[in-house]
């Protein structure tokens, strides 16, 4: 079976979705898989890894909606040269203009992934049609495009709760938690080691966050909550951030500002996080919308416990949560959790315990699998 996995995302690192793929393509040896990314994956690792399954790595820019219209030609040339027999569409809005074509050219099985919440421009949760702007409404048909495909895959609870409020119920509904590998801990000579590079002392509390520079993210509300945090002993490690685009500069200002870039470290793009979860006492997911992360995931295989906002499918899969965009309740949650050591722990064993039972990567890959050969 051939098996394009039209990712339609920028590839910075190798993430928890690249080590998803991974895992699904060693379940599925007997398929032929293609990925196509908006550029070519910028992590050798995840494309040695890609490759050492037999995928192949397609580059079409979709990055804009004009941009996605502008590559009809060569979507349509890609289809015509590896006919597949399942395309699987996951992130952004192209698949409102392939699916369509895709179906013309006689693909057998169209799939979606339904990674993100709905969301106005504003990020606000949509709960109706109407909330949508023209161009969503015209783009997907005023929600009838959904209808092309054989399964739509949600990656959690509220997801599929949420779609089946805004387009009604479906028996192609299916919800499948992606889940990801337990992340391999450093050493506790090696934990020191990054300990020291990052200046951070042994009785530290660290509070961690993984991310990109958009507002999406909510980081900034973390750095805001950093003044309020009434123990002087802790420091932010915040990984991902980008300094070179606008949103993270005005996070690296944002800290300089409320003077407390002395407590932050800041990581760029990395694929060494479980590094610093493994030197993490918190997890901290302050997003504005959020579907159910896999950042968080690996951090509950970490066995931290997860202070996420109250918003998406953040409360599915976070062990306290505070109120959305309010700097002063994510402070209350981490100075509470700092404060009380063994609510902390307590706190700690009930993530992984969750980890295992409902995150762990084998499961959601199978489910996969099954899918794909049914």
């Amino acid at each position: 079976m051939k098996i394009i996995e039209f990712m339609d995302m920028q590839s910075t690192k190798f993430g928890g979705l690249g080590k998803f793929m991974i895992k699904l393509m060693e379940r599925c040896p007997e398929d032929q898989f293609y990925f196509v990314f908006q550029n070519y994956p910028a992590s050798k690792e995840m494309v040695r890894r890609f490759e050492a399954c037999g995928a192949k790595i397609e580059v079409m820019n979709t990055a804009s909606g004009m941009q996605a219209i502008r590559n009809i030609p060569q979507f349509i040339r890609l289809i015509r040269r590896i006919k597949p027999d399942v395309i699987h569409f996951h992130f952004a809005n192209s698949f409102f203009i392939y699916a369509p074509i895709a179906k013309l050219f006689g693909v057998k099985k169209l799939y979606k992934t339904q990674h993100c919440c709905l969301t106005t421009d504003d990020s606000t949760q949509v709960t109706s049609k109407r909330q949508f702007n023209l161009r969503t409404k015209l783009f997907s048909w005023n929600g009838k495009v959904y209808r092309l495909f054989d399964k739509i895959i949600m990656c959690g609870d509220y997801v599929q709760e949420q779609f089946e409020k805004v387009y009604g119920k479906s028996k192609r509904y299916q919800r499948i938690y992606f889940g990801v590998e337990p992340i391999q801990i450093l050493t506790d000579k090696e934990k020191e080691a990054l300990r020291n590079k990052l200046h951070i002392d042994e009785t530290d509390t660290v509070i961690t966050t993984v991310a990109f520079a958009d507002p999406i993210k909510g980081v900034d509300v973390l750095v805001k909550a950093i003044p309020l945090i009434k123990c002087q002993s802790f420091k932010v490690i915040i990984v991902g951030i980008n300094p070179e685009i606008p949103f993270g500069r005005y996070l690296h200002n944002l800290a300089k500002e409320l003077e407390v870039d002395d407590k932050v470290r800041w990581i760029g793009i990395t694929d060494r996080v479980a590094d610093y979860l493994s030197i993490s006492n918190i997890y901290c997911q302050p997003s504005r919308s959020e579907a159910l992360t896999l950042a968080v995931c690996e951090a509950k295989s970490a066995h931290l416990p997860v202070i996420g906002s109250h918003v998406g499918g953040l409360p599915e899969i976070s062990d306290v949560t505070f109120e959305n965009e309010n700097p002063e309740s994510l402070a209350g949650k981490i100075n509470m959790l700092i404060e009380d050591l063994p609510l902390r722990n307590k706190i700690a064993d009930k993530s992984y315990q969750n980890y295992q039972q409902n995150f762990d990567i084998n499961k959601g890959a199978s489910l996969y699998r099954k899918i794909y050969h049914q």
